[in-house]
C-alpha cells in the first residue's frame, strides 16, 4: 500500500515532539475481524508546542494524553494573551516569542482564545491515551472519509453538500461545532451528535475540518489486492445443508453499523437465527442468483466478504480498496464488480474465489469539460436474459456511466459522458432497457437506454433525489417508479411508459430510501433527515396518496419487506431496535432489540430481483 504522507493542521498528542504536525494517514494497522485498522502511533507523552501565528493557532485542535505539557509560541508580532473557557487557565501577556506552559493534568476539552478580540480560537482534547481514545482507533481524516466525504467531497471541496476548505468556514469553532452535533433539521446534514460522535471526537473533526486539506491520491492496486485474499473457511468442510431452521428465501440481513456484524432474522418467525463477523460499516450486499447459499458483503474500509448463509460465517474476504461503498453480482453467478471511493477504482473479481481480475481507473472529462478522478457512486447489473451481460458503473465526479461487458475478453466499456453532476443511486425497470439515475446536483433523474447505451430524457424531480435500491410497481395498468429527495421532503413518482411525473407528495422531511413489493399495495418511504426522523410514509400503490404514516421511534429508516409482502422490517437507528409490522394493516409485530446501530435492511429474495442485484 502506497501513500503520499502531507502535513495538516490537526496533532494528536504522543506521535512525535516539539514542533511537528500530524501526518494524517500515517498510521500502524491491527487486523481485524473485519480487517484493517489504523491506529495512530503512540510515544511517550512529554511536551507539545503550539504556535500562534497569521491569526491562528497552528494545530488548531490538540489531543493529548493526560500528563502532557502543552508550550504556547506568540508567533505574531504584537503581545498576545491567551485564556481558556471557564476559567481553566489565562497566560500572562507573552510578547513576541513569548512562551507559555501548562501541564494537561486533567481530562477534558478546553477552548481557548486569543484575549484581544477572541477571533483567534484553538482546542486541547485530553485524554488517557491521547487520540487512541476516539474513533474506535482511527483517524479524524478517515472519520470524515467514512461520514462526510458522500456530500462533502473527498478533497472537500464539496458536492451535494458545501465546501469544507478552511477559507469557507467562516464562522466561529462553537457554530460549526453545533452544526456537527447537532445537525440542521430539514437538510441532510444529520445531527452526528445522536449517531454516536462524542463531544471529543466533534471537536477532533472541526480542527481536521480547519486544515488545509491533504493530498487524497492513494493507490491500491493489483498486488495490494490479491495480497489481501484471505481464504477463512476450506468451504469443501461446509456442511451441504443449513444449519438452522430459517427460510432462505426470506432471510432479513440486518447492517449492525457500528458492530461490524450483520444480524440474521427468520423473515417468517422474526426470530434471530445469528450474526455474521464483517467489516467497517458493512454496506453494499449481493446475493449469487444461482445459489441460495451465498451473499457477498462489503465494508466501507473495502473488504469484501464472501458468507456462507447456511452457517452464517465468512470463507472467503479480500480488500478491493480503501474507501470502498458499491457492489454487484452477475446473472450467472460468476462475477463480482465493487465500486470504490478510494482510489478512484471500480474491480472486477471471479465471484467463487475473491481473486480479483480487472482493476479499472475511473476517470474521465466531468459535464464542465474538466479531467477528473471520480468515487464510484452505484454499481449494478443488467440481466443476459433482457439485454446483455453487462454491469453498470456511474462516475459520481466525471458525471459519465459506464457499461462492462462481462462476457468479452477483457470487460470492454462503452461510456456515455456527460449524464449529470453529481451521480448517486439508481436502478433498472423491471425490463432492464432503461436504467434511471440520480443526478442530485442537477435534481434531477436521468434516464438511459441500456441497450443503446443512449441518454434519453432527464427527469425534473425534488431537491437531491435519492432513490436507494428503486422502488418500481405496476397498477392501474402503467409502471411507475418513485425516488425520495435528500435534500427535501418529497416523494416523486413518475411513469415508466413516457418518464412524466405522475404525481409528487410532500413529506416531513428528507429521505434516503424507498422501497415497493410486488405482493403488497404500498409504497414505504423514510424521512430520516426530517425534524422529526421517524416517519415512515406509507403510500398507496394505485391513488399514489399517502394511506397511512408510521411514528414509533427515534430515527427510522430503510423499510424491507418480507419475501411474501407480508411484513416490513423497519431500523430504528438511535432506538437500537428493528420493528416488524402488518404491511397491510400496519399493526407493530415485533421489536427486534439487543441490536447496535441497526441501518440497512436486505431481504435474500433480492437475488431474484430484476431492478439489478
Amino acid at each position: 500500500m502506497k501513500r503520499k504522507l502531507t502535513a495538516v493542521s490537526i496533532l494528536f498528542g504522543g506521535l512525535g515532539l516539539g514542533w511537528v504536525v500530524f501526518l494524517a494517514l500515517v498510521g500502524r494497522t491491527q487486523a481485524g475481524a473485519g480487517g484493517t485498522t489504523f491506529l495512530p502511533l503512540i510515544l511517550s507523552p512529554l511536551n507539545y508546542d503550539i504556535l500562534l501565528d497569521g491569526a491562528a493557532f497552528m494545530p488548531h485542535v490538540l489531543a493529548v494524553q493526560t500528563g502532557t505539557a502543552v508550550t504556547w509560541k506568540n508567533g505574531e508580532s504584537s503581545p498576545q494573551t491567551i485564556t481558556a473557557g471557564l476559567g481553566a487557565f489565562t497566560s500572562p501577556e507573552l510578547p513576541p516569542n513569548g512562551l507559555f506552559d501548562w501541564p494537561a493534568t486533567a481530562a477534558g476539552i478546553y477552548t481557548y482564545t486569543t484575549a484581544a478580540d477572541g477571533s483567534i480560537e484553538g482546542a486541547l482534547v485530553v485524554s488517557e491515551n491521547g487520540m487512541a481514545d476516539w474513533f474506535n482507533g482511527r483517524t479524524p481524516a478517515q472519520a470524515y472519509a467514512d461520514s462526510c466525504a458522500g456530500c462533502h467531497g473527498a478533497d472537500r471541496s464539496g458536492g451535494i453538500g458545501p465546501a469544507l476548505l478552511p477559507g469557507a468556514l467562516t464562522e466561529n469553532d462553537p457554530f460549526y461545532f453545533d452544526t456537527i452535533k447537532n445537525g440542521r433539521p430539514g437538510t441532510i446534514m444529520p445531527p452526528w451528535g445522536n449517531l454516536g460522535l462524542r463531544d471529543e471526537e466533534i471537536w477532533l473533526l472541526l480542527g481536521f475540518l480547519r486544515s488545509e486539506p491533504e493530498d487524497t491520491s492513494v493507490t491500491w492496486d493489483m498486488d495490494d489486492i490479491q495480497a489481501s485474499h484471505t481464504v477463512l473457511i476450506d468451504e469443501s468442510t461446509l456442511p451441504i445443508t443449513p444449519t438452522h431452521s430459517g427460510n432462505l428465501d426470506n432471510l432479513m440481513l440486518v447492517t449492525e453499523r457500528e458492530a461490524e456484524r450483520i444480524a440474521v432474522f427468520d423473515g417468517n418467525t422474526h426470530t434471530l437465527l445469528g450474526r455474521i463477523p464483517a467489516s467497517y460499516r458493512a454496506h453494499g450486499y449481493a446475493f449469487d442468483p444461482t445459489n441460495d447459499r451465498w451473499v457477498y458483503n462489503i465494508g466501507r474500509d473495502g473488504w469484501l466478504f464472501k458468507m456462507d448463509l447456511y452457517t452464517l460465517q465468512p470463507v472467503r474476504k479480500v480488500r478491493v480498496g480503501l474507501d470502498s461503498r458499491g457492489l454487484a453480482i452477475s446473472d450467472d453467478g460468476n462475477y463480482l464488480i465493487a465500486g470504490n471511493y478510494a482510489p478512484y477504482t471500480a474491480v472486477i473479481l471471479d465471484a467463487h474465489t475473491l481473486q480479483p481480475l480487472k482493476v479499472i481507473a475511473t476517470e474521465g472529462y466531468d459535464p464542465d469539460g474538466r479531467w477528473v478522478k471520480s468515487r464510484v457512486a452505484i454499481t449494478s447489473d443488467v440481466a443476459p436474459s433482457l439485454v446483455g451481460s453487462y454491469f453498470i458503473i456511474a462516475l459520481k465526479e466525471a458525471g459519465q456511466v459506464w457499461r462492462i461487458d462481462y462476457s468479452q475478453p477483457g470487460f470492454p466499456i462503452t461510456k456515455l459522458e456527460n449524464v449529470g453532476r453529481i451521480l448517486h443511486d439508481g436502478f433498472l425497470s423491471p425490463d432492464n432497457s432503461r436504467f434511471y439515475l440520480a443526478s442530485q446536483e442537477d435534481d434531477r433523474m436521468a434516464v438511459i437506454d441500456v441497450a443503446n447505451w443512449t441518454l434519453v430524457t432527464q427527469i425534473e424531480t425534488g431537491d437531491t433525489p435519492h432513490p436507494g435500491s428503486g422502488a418500481v410497481w405496476s397498477a392501474n395498468g402503467q409502471e411507475y417508479g418513485a425516488t425520495v429527495h435528500a435534500g427535501e421532503g418529497l416523494v416523486t413518482i413518475w411513469n415508466l411508459a413516457d418518464n412524466q411525473i405522475a404525481a409528487q407528495i410532500p413529506t416531513s422531511g428528507p429521505g434516503l430510501f424507498i422501497r415497493a413489493h410486488e405482493q403488497n399495495p404500498y409504497v414505504w418511504a423514510d424521512t430520516m433527515f426530517a425534524a422529526s426522523p421517524h416517519q415512515i410514509y406509507v403510500i398507496d400503490k394505485e391513488t399514489l396518496t399517502v394511506t397511512h404514516v408510521i411514528t414509533d421511534g427515534l430515527m427510522t429508516l430503510h423499510p424491507e419487506l418480507t419475501d411474501d409482502g407480508q411484513f416490513v422490517y423497519i431500523s430504528d437507528w438511535q432506538g437500537e431496535v428493528v420493528r416488524v409490522y402488518n404491511a397491510h394493516t400496519f399493526a407493530l409485530v415485533a421489536e427486534l432489540s439487543g441490536l447496535t446501530t441497526p441501518t440497512g435492511i436486505f431481504n435474500t429474495s433480492r437475488r431474484y430481483e430484476m431492478l439489478g442485484h
